[in-house]
């Protein structure tokens, strides 16, 4: 789908402005002068560059279909649901780690077979291995959350969460005014706050739809 360039550039400038980022930082997490995002946001740009746009999604932390209109690429061990078969493989995830491939051979431990008529359509899907005791009762160690891999999540839903360069891990996810609050069930473990810039720090790498336990 091809976006109007007002629009993209109106989405850029809300975001950069909601995080309080100059157009200075924002060209240097991009790789470009802050020209360039300034045209970028006045919709100057006549002609988007879809790396540039993805580049800039990731630097204020939105989804790059916003600015693309088009659904990334699935990796090559991802299995989309919309296949012919009854059933559908879904990669068992041992972690997931920011900067590195989430399917990367090396990360897949195994397979779990699911009937995709109870998924949805065409999304992309994985089982993560949860470990430690920040969430229990509610996720265990050692159990497997079916997880629909997206960048967004809504306040209030589990999610899979990365800061910085940690693995990815599951904690209730909360927006409040320019902060981004990550709650762990165990109330051994205190919230996580990240306020402004800081919120920058997170990624998401789905929501939790469901659960295995070994008994």
């Amino acid at each position: 789908m091809e976006m109007n360039t007002q629009d993209i550039g109106r989405i850029i400038a809300d975001k950069r402005r909601e995080l309080d980022l100059t157009l200075e930082e924002v060209g240097q997490r991009v790789g470009v002068t802050k020209s360039t995002i300034q045209r970028y946001e006045a919709g100057l740009i006549t002609t988007p560059k879809i790396a540039v746009l993805e580049s800039i999604a990731r630097a204020l932390s939105l989804d790059p279909a916003l600015l693309t209109g088009k659904k990334a690429t699935l990796p090559d061990n991802a299995m989309p649901v919309n296949s012919g078969s009854p059933k559908i493989a879904i990669p068992i995830l041992g972690n997931v780690a920011a900067g590195e491939g989430a399917f990367a051979d090396s990360n897949v431990i195994g397979y779990i077979m699911e009937d995709r008529n109870s998924l949805s359509s065409a999304e992309e899907y994985a089982y993560l291995v949860v470990k430690g005791d920040s969430m229990y009762p509610e996720f265990k160690d050692g159990d497997k959350v079916l997880v629909k891999c997206c960048p967004a999540a809504e306040s209030g839903e589990y999610a899979v969460v990365m800061v910085d360069d940690d693995n990815g891990v599951v904690k209730k996810i909360e927006y409040g005014e320019k902060c981004i609050i990550l709650h762990s069930v165990n109330p051994m473990y205190p919230p996580r706050k990240f306020e402004g810039k800081e919120m920058l720090r997170i990624r998401i790498f789905g929501v939790v739809r469901g659960l295995r336990r070994s008994y």
